[in-house]
């Protein structure tokens, strides 16, 4: 609710509500806004303690697409082609988040914290706000059976469970690793 707030405010002072509204139409048109908004959307998707860095993705892409976000990265063409066309493939195989930094090198925004208990999405992205952000969920929670006193995660780093990619419907926009898939709520919707 918070950035939703805050992009509309900006909007509103820049005088682009039509703009932030036409992108606000937009997420419901491709079902990235449920009654609970964004969050809503993504809890069929991820696991709930994922959704908070994963809902800040998708109003960074708003925020990238109308330029008011800034990158600690940019990619050139080459790299944002090379990531965006074989992404479908590398995610056939789990994946850490160092996977996911050996190979893609820095990300262009870095969403929640360092701490490797916690999920985080790293998002890529080149200069151009028409092309939307390739965003990486990972995922990490303490582990049950951590002898007391100690902290343990589930895994030694967060894990990689899906890249949200593919332009078009919400729900199809994700490609997901095996952890991914097993880790994805079951949707009661019917």
């Amino acid at each position: 609710m918070a950035e939703r707030l805050l992009l509309e405010a900006m909007a509103a002072v820049e005088g682009r509500l039509t703009r932030w509204r036409s992108e606000f139409d937009e997420l419901r048109e491709r079902n990235a806004f449920a009654p609970t908004g964004v969050q809503g959307a993504y809890s069929h998707v991820l696991p709930v303690e994922a959704l908070r860095d994963a809902t800040a993705s998708v109003y960074a892409d708003i925020a990238h697409r109308l330029g008011w976000l800034e990158l600690d990265r940019t990619l050139s063409e080459a790299e944002f082609e090379q990531l965006s066309t074989g992404i479908g493939d590398w995610v056939s195989q789990d994946r850490t988040l160092s996977a996911v930094i050996e190979t893609f090198g820095p990300p262009s925004l870095w969403i929640g914290g360092t701490n490797t208990y916690y999920p985080k999405t790293l998002a890529y992205a080149t200069a151009r706000p028409e092309h939307d952000l390739v965003c990486f969920h990972l995922w990490n929670a303490f582990a049950d059976n951590a002898p007391e006193g100690q902290l343990r995660g589930v895994h030694p780093e967060p894990v990689l469970l899906a890249v949200r990619h593919r332009p078009g419907a919400f729900p199809g926009s994700f490609s997901f690793t095996p952890e991914g898939v097993s880790r994805r709520p079951i949707d009661h919707r019917s």
